[in-house]
Formats: C-alpha cells, sequence, structure tokens
C-alpha cells in the first residue's frame, strides 16, 4: 500500500518500544495517524460503508480514537504486519457501527427481537424512515409509559420487565442493543429477574407491542394513501 509501508510498519514498532513522550506524539502525529486515516477512508469506501455510515468526518475521528487506543496491544513478535492487524480492527469496528445504524432492536414474534426499520413500510424513502422510526418508537414509549403508570393487569415482575424496556426505547440510539442475547442480558441485570420470569413477561408485552406496531402501520397508510 502507499500509503502503509515499511516506515508506518516501524514506526508502529517503534512506538510501542520508546518511553520518551515527546517523541511518541511526533511519530504518530507525522507517521502514525496519517496512515490510520488513509486506512479508514480506504475501507469506508472499499465495502461500502458510505451507504450507512454518511458522516465520514465524525466516523474518521472516532475510528482514529479507536486504532490509537489499540496502539499498545499490537504485537510485532506474532508476525502479523499491523497494516493487516489495523485493517482487521477498523473494519469490525465499521461493521458494528453499521450494524447499530441500521439495527434498533425490540420484540418481534418469534425471537423477542426485531429489526425497528423493518417494521416500517419497505418503500419508505430513508429520511421519511427515520422519522418514522423515531415517531413509532415514540408511540412504544407512550403507551409503555401509560400501562406503568395505570397498570391493572400486570404483575409486578412484568412492570418492572416493562420499565426497562420503556428505558431501552427512550435510550436506543446510545445503547446499541443488537442480538436476544443482549437485550435479555440488559432486563436481567436491570431486574434480578430469573430468565423464565422475563420470558414470562415478554410474551406479554409482545402482544402491546403488536397492537401498537398494527396502529402505527394503519395509521400511516392511511395518511399516505388513503383517497
Amino acid at each position: 500500500m502507499k500509503y502503509w509501508g515499511e516506515k508506518e510498519e516501524e514506526a508502529i514498532v517503534s512506538f510501542n518500544q520508546i518511553d520518551d513522550v515527546e517523541f511518541k506524539n511526533q511519530i504518530y502525529s507525522s507517521v502514525i495517524e496519517p496512515a490510520f486515516k488513509n486506512l479508514i477512508e480506504n475501507i469506508y469506501y472499499t465495502f461500502n460503508f458510505n451507504r450507512t455510515l454518511y458522516d465520514f468526518d465524525t466516523i474518521k475521528h472516532e475510528a482514529t480514537t479507536h486504532l490509537y487506543e489499540k496502539l499498545s496491544k499490537y504485537d510485532a513478535s506474532r508476525n502479523k504486519k499491523s497494516y493487516s492487524y489495523f485493517g482487521t480492527i477498523v473494519k469490525n469496528w465499521l461493521i458494528q457501527q453499521s450494524n447499530s445504524y441500521k439495527k434498533r432492536v425490540f420484540i418481534d414474534e418469534n425471537e423477542n427481537e426485531v429489526v425497528v426499520s423493518d417494521l416500517s413500510v419497505d418503500f419508505y424513502e430513508e429520511k421519511e424512515l427515520e422519522r418514522d422510526n423515531i415517531s413509532f418508537i415514540n408511540d412504544l414509549e407512550r403507551k409503555f409509559s401509560s400501562l406503568i403508570e395505570n397498570n391493572n393487569k400486570f404483575t409486578d415482575d412484568d412492570i418492572l420487565v416493562l420499565g426497562v424496556i420503556k428505558d431501552i426505547l427512550t435510550s436506543y440510539d446510545k445503547l446499541y442493543i443488537t442480538n436476544k442475547k443482549q437485550l435479555y442480558l440488559y432486563i436481567k441485570e436491570a431486574t434480578d429477574l430469573p430468565s423464565r420470569k422475563i420470558t414470562k413477561s415478554l410474551n406479554k408485552i409482545k402482544l402491546l407491542y403488536k397492537e401498537v406496531r398494527f396502529n402505527f402501520i394503519e395509521d400511516w397508510w392511511n395518511r399516505n394513501y388513503q383517497i
């Protein structure tokens, strides 16, 4: 690679071997950081991450910071070029960020999870989809808040789980819960309930979720296609 050769390989080895802070800063800013940024840009466009991660300047800054944090973990004795090592790290990081952007997981009929972006009608435009996703999540949050405040058919365990789900909805863009295991673990840690009770409560909450989802899509259809 033109932007990553023996000079960059040697700079990373030297960075991890020396203790002089000033020299480490110098070698990082003059050699390593530019190589990191070029590596990030190359992977970002080569693997089409620009289709889901639009703000490249922010992505590049955060990815560079992530690579800097991994610098000390590189071990040249393992006979793996630093280009390959850091390339794998940044690619995996971008995949994680891309998945986090695309997937806002909640509860599904069979798997107790669902990708919120899949709930909306397939032919939404991207901006409309984003607005409708937020609107749908707000509808769920309001429904669950109302039930917590005016409960007449849920057990205390149900209310505990419902409260955690409401918190997840409120902060879904920060929590990055992307699979059923993460969802269960988060609820378990927050409620200290056994898995069987969590599952039982989620089965009840699924019915509420399906009701809100049906009403949301029906309202959207009526707004956009009712003659």
